[in-house]
């Protein structure tokens, strides 16, 4: 799934002064909007364009990240940061996908792809760590993202009634519109529909959180989340319609907040009954669902067969060869030595083994243990309060839904990194206050969501 990166400089002329732009912004802007230039670079910007210095490829974003570290270390942002939990995981998760991923494959131009991948998640998450502080600049930073999703939205509409992507005038992106099945599959300035339709699915979210914030925030937060239904919907890709379902589906559970640990429990049951009725191992239910939404699941139910089949191969420090694990069947054009690998979760395996995997998931554990306190502390104080929580609680639960579809890179590893640090920032902090809500004015009081 993940696209193949060229070995020379294509930035073109719009790409530069788009650049341009967005490094004059960075530099320029208050704290509080810091986020825009990056968030905007994930919006409208195909991130296939790259400069390529003594062998090295530095796409759009990681140019923006350099000039976002200037920032950072010019006015002093970094002051007060300190490690919690999260912050911990994150970096042993990145350290050891290094050296497990040039363990797997020892030689030059792996090590320096890994390094490349270590210095994308490592600097998004330091510069997010830097300008988001507190709930009110998360919650600015929503702002500002349902505000990007509208263009977006637009754009995606007009290249679903033209075939035609604006974003083709950028590079990096094909200028005629994929078909699958009759169906436009629109993407924008993504690398991928799914990328396209699994931002706007993972989102929502969001945006629903953000109706919640005061009354000056409706009118966006319903923008935003008309916008993020279109992208997602443009994109025609199954994997993203059944995380926007299911994204409605967890805030449905808003009323159970105080009893998740049976609603564990039950899900827990629900899969064990499954598992013995199904004649087929548990993870082939996405299989039966693409029946329902499309898509191919059962190709992504096959790989983690697979990839169990194969555990001898990869458990130790991953693996760089996987092409005969489908008999030759998925191998990529453009990478001979590897099938397609189509979720998150079996990306993890096989580019770091089960320590970056447990790692992986560790992180994700930890981000919903955090979220969970926050929920549970409100039930002393506002409950209506918590709906911020719940919401990125939400929020993080969708893209575990569609690790299942598709492995992040290019923008929506941006969206992660930048959720991940949030997270750890607004509500990973041991020593922040439980009512953190609770005395923000503005945020929740007016509230009933029952």
């Amino acid at each position: 799934m993940e696209q193949a990166v060229q070995d020379s400089t294509n930035l073109a002329l719009a790409g530069t002064l788009f650049l341009a732009a967005v490094a004059v912004l960075m530099l320029a802007l208050p704290r509080r909007l810091a986020m825009l230039p990056l968030l905007a670079t994930v919006c409208y910007m195909p991130l296939g364009q790259q400069v390529v210095l003594a062998g090295l490829h530095f796409t759009i974003i990681r140019l923006v990240i350099l000039v976002g570290v200037a920032r950072v270390v010019c006015r002093g942002e970094a002051r007060g940061l300190s490690l919690n939990r999260i912050d911990k995981l994150v970096v042993w998760w990145a350290v050891l996908s290094v050296i497990l991923g040039f363990l797997s494959k020892p030689d030059l131009k792996n090590l320096v792809n890994r390094l490349g991948s270590f210095y994308m998640a490592v600097g998004i998450y330091f510069l997010v760590s830097c300008w988001i502080r507190d709930s009110k600049t998360f919650v600015a930073s929503m702002k500002l993202l349902a505000l990007l999703a509208i263009p977006l939205a637009i754009l995606m509409i007009i290249e679903k009634t033209t075939s035609r992507n604006v974003f083709s005038l950028f590079g990096g992106v094909p200028e005629f519109t994929e078909q699958r099945e009759g169906h436009l599959r629109c993407q924008a300035a993504f690398r991928h529909p799914i990328l396209a339709g699994t931002f706007g699915a993972t989102s929502l979210p969001l945006f629903i959180g953000l109706w919640f914030q005061g009354r000056g925030s409706r009118t966006l937060a319903l923008l935003g989340c008309i916008s993020a239904c279109t992208i997602a919907v443009a994109a025609s890709s199954g994997g993203a319609l059944l995380t926007l379902l299911l994204g409605g589906v967890g805030f449905g559970f808003w009323r159970f907040r105080f009893q998740m640990r049976w609603v564990r429990r039950g899900v827990v049951v629900v899969i064990l009954a499954l598992a013995i009725v199904m004649q087929a191992p548990v993870w082939y239910l996405t299989a039966r669902l693409s029946g329902v939404f499309g898509g191919t699941g059962w190709h992504r139910s096959w790989l983690v067969d697979t990839t169990l089949a194969h555990f001898s191969e990869w458990w130790l420090c991953g693996t760089t060869y996987t092409a005969h694990w489908g008999g030759n069947t998925y191998v990529l054009d453009d990478d001979p030595d590897n099938i397609d690998i189509t979720s998150q979760y079996v990306a993890e395996a096989v580019k770091g083994g089960v320590l970056k995997l447990a790692l992986f998931v560790a992180i994700i554990v930890q981000c919903f243990k955090v979220l969970g306190r926050r929920i549970q502390a409100e039930a002393v104080g506002s409950a209506p309060a918590g709906v911020l929580w719940w919401a990125i609680g939400v929020c993080l639960f969708t893209h575990c839904v569609s690790f299942w579809s598709i492995p992040y890179f290019d923008q929506m590893a941006v969206i992660w990194y930048w959720l991940l640090a949030a997270v750890s920032r607004i509500a990973g902090d041991e020593e922040a206050p439980l009512g953190l809500l609770a005395g923000e004015p503005g945020l929740g009081r007016r509230f009933e969501f029952t």
